[in-house]
């Protein structure tokens, strides 16, 4: 992701940066899962070339460019197709998550520190749709009061097998 932050409390994207004030809490909000990506790839489509060398040229012959993935050094996944996932979720019917980790908080918040994993409502605050350099990044800004409770460890969804 092309973020970075310039101090401590300045969340950057791109040329643009953010600072939450007052009682307010930005947070990034984690990517959408469905449960159904593909666990060779982890929902990619496609997984590092190991027919090619770093540059992206054949090992068994350096002077041409890989055949499997034509130099990229990603080759499509072979358990998916390629597709990322055993059921494709169409972009309008995915629901927004309601997690994610905070990167600026205001002056008046004292509950929460930066870095913290919290669970806040669904439709609760202003959601901020970005772009840096190609790559999504979703952003939210809260009142403190608004996150539900903090989140430690990790859980991930499972298909019934």
């Amino acid at each position: 992701m092309n973020t970075e932050t310039l101090n401590e409390n300045v969340f950057a994207v791109g040329a643009v940066s953010f600072e939450a004030t007052g009682d307010r809490v930005l947070i990034l909000e984690d990517p959408f899962l469905s449960g159904y990506e593909c666990r060779a790839c982890s929902g990619q489509g496609w997984n590092f070339c190991h027919d090619c060398d770093s540059e992206g040229r054949s090992r068994l012959n350096s002077k041409i460019t890989c055949k499997t993935c034509g130099g990229t050094r990603k080759a499509p996944c072979t358990e998916c197709g390629g597709k990322g996932g055993l059921l494709i979720v169409p972009e309008k019917s995915q629901r927004r998550p309601t997690t994610g980790s905070i990167v600026s908080i205001g002056e008046k918040v004292s509950v929460y520190k930066k870095g913290e994993k919290v669970v806040y409502g669904n439709f609760s605050g202003h959601v901020m749709d970005l772009d840096a350099s190609g790559e999504k990044v979703i952003l939210r800004i809260l009142h403190d009061t608004e996150i539900l409770c903090r989140v430690e460890g990790n859980l991930s969804y499972r298909i019934g097998e």
